[in-house]
């Protein structure tokens, strides 16, 4: 049987790890933390505006198990984000990795916890081992980097304010190590409105029984609320540093929702503590993840140029998915995780991996931020997803966005892909 390695255990690892399987190869996935989901574990909301449309591709396509693994800790359907306006929900962040970590083990994937990725084995443009930081090897005929671009210190130190103790938790478990620069593979950053490499990161926690009761009464009834802000804490400056593209109402107000162990602010960027409790129904506040309190960490580095079936440039057997393919939100790692886990197990299998149709969603938004990514112009921009921005826009005018299931269905069958990532390739 051939082995896929799977290097990283976020939402896209996990995909990629379950595509590969169930297209025949033996796979095994290494974590250098003690969980899997990765920064999922307080993202809280997907499938907004466009991702409805690439969900249902995906689920169609074959590979509905990370989907349908939402849909059971779903806990409110309908809320109007500031730029996602259509069928977002909220998902409870507290029940996410015990459930994913059981849905690898029915799978039978072989998952190794704090298993630190710190080097490669390779010859003439193949893989052929991950090195870990006991010195052990990790054999497989092909690979799929998953590591993220976020962290760790010597970036946050670099290109931030030093660390704040984000979800990474490099202190515990070391820095992230990107399987693609360790290969040779070329990489690139996303660039600020200054020029500084990366972005910051938005978005903060909170301990929902430190809010004002009515905050929290509200915020538990509705899931989803706009909290103004006042205005000489409005600075619209923020928005060149924001990593996800967002727009001005998440500077003007807080955009909190119900995530289930705890309320999230979702974007905002740069506050800190004493800021936060000037804002009404916050005065006791605590935070409880701090990514974005006051610098927040690095993300948006070490992005692999890699082509439309998002294999890396240089490599036969080296893929990546998720941050590390250029794409942020829990949406973009399931999508990009599952065709690179497919693909591994094909090239694997010396099959020709495969590159969608522009026909499909998922494989158009491929091909669209394949072309900008290769440009400097496209790099400076926020990511190309299929929520807001440049690419939801096309969408829109191609009709490639339809809140019609059968007609997703549809064009699925007609590019003769119908349940591809459930059958067998090895």
């Amino acid at each position: 049987m051939v082995r896929v390695v799977v290097v990283g255990g976020g939402l896209a690892g996990c995909g990629a790890a379950l595509a590969a399987k169930k297209a025949g190869a033996e796979v095994t996935l290494l974590e250098r933390s003690d969980m899997l989901a990765g920064v999922a574990v307080r993202t809280g909301d997907t499938r907004g505006n466009g991702w409805f449309a690439g969900q249902h591709e995906l689920n169609f396509l074959g590979g509905g198990e990370l989907g349908a693994l939402m849909d059971s800790i779903k806990m409110y359907e309908g809320v109007k984000f500031p730029d996602a306006q259509k069928h977002a929900f909220i998902f409870n962040t507290g029940l996410i990795e015990p459930r994913l970590r059981k849905t690898l083990q029915d799978a039978g994937i072989v998952v190794h916890l704090k298993s630190r990725a710190v080097d490669v084995v390779k010859e003439r443009g193949w893989l052929r081992a991950i090195k870990l930081e006991d010195g052990r090897l990790v054999e497989g005929e092909a690979f799929v980097d998953c590591t993220g671009t976020r962290g760790g210190i010597a970036f946050c130190n670099k290109y931030g304010k030093g660390c704040v103790m984000c979800l990474i938790r490099c202190c515990s478990f070391g820095d992230r190590v990107s399987m693609v620069e360790k290969a040779g593979g070329k990489e690139w950053h996303r660039i600020r409105g200054d020029g500084t490499p990366g972005r910051i990161s938005t978005g903060l926690s909170v301990y929902k029984d430190t809010l004002a009761p009515w905050l929290k009464e509200k915020l538990q009834r509705e899931g989803l609320m706009w909290v103004p802000v006042p205005p000489e804490l409005v600075d619209l400056s923020k928005l060149g540093s924001m990593g996800a593209g967002r727009s001005r109402e998440f500077v003007e107000n807080l955009i909190i929702g119900n995530i289930g162990p705890v309320a999230k602010i979702f974007g905002f960027l740069n506050v800190s503590l004493v800021e936060l409790r000037r804002i009404p129904g916050f005065e006791n506040v605590h935070i409880e993840h701090p990514g974005s309190a006051r610098t927040g960490h690095v993300s948006a580095i070490a992005m692999a140029f890699r082509d439309n079936s998002l294999k890396v440039d240089g490599f036969e057997n080296l893929f990546c998915a998720g941050d590390k393919a250029g794409e942020t939100s829990v949406d973009a790692a399931m999508l990009t995780g599952y065709l690179s886990g497919h693909n591994a197990a094909r090239r694997a299998a010396r099959r020709a991996p495969l590159a969608l149709p522009t026909s499909l969603a998922i494989g158009d938004w491929i091909a669209y931020s394949t072309e900008r990514y290769g440009s400097g112009e496209g790099q400076r921009k926020a990511s190309y997803v299929m929520s807001r921005g440049e690419y939801w826009e096309k969408m829109q005018e191609t009709g490639l966005y339809t809140p019609d299931v059968n007609r997703i269905r549809k064009r699925v069958e007609d590019a003769g892909l119908a349940g591809v990532m459930s059958s067998r390739m090895v």
